[in-house]
């Protein structure tokens, strides 16, 4: 279960920087826009993966608890 969450991690942040490219290239083809939103969606991936992470950890610790009642 955490390799797919380490592999959702990874590809949110590369699909999310690489729509940030092309919606820049498409938007602004010869100016820096691309380089903005690309880096804007690699922040976003990086911050829904630790959220994802973060709701998996708390999800095991109520299974635990749980199993431990």
């Amino acid at each position: 279960m955490t390799y797919t969450i380490v592999m959702q991690l990874i590809f949110s942040v590369i699909g999310l920087s690489v729509l940030g490219i092309y919606i820049g290239r498409k938007l602004d083809p010869e100016g820096d826009l691309a380089t903005y939103l690309a880096a804007l969606g690699l922040f976003l991936g990086v911050f829904v993966g630790f959220m994802t992470l973060l709701q998996f950890i708390k999800s095991e610790e109520r299974y635990e608890r749980r199993k431990r009642h």
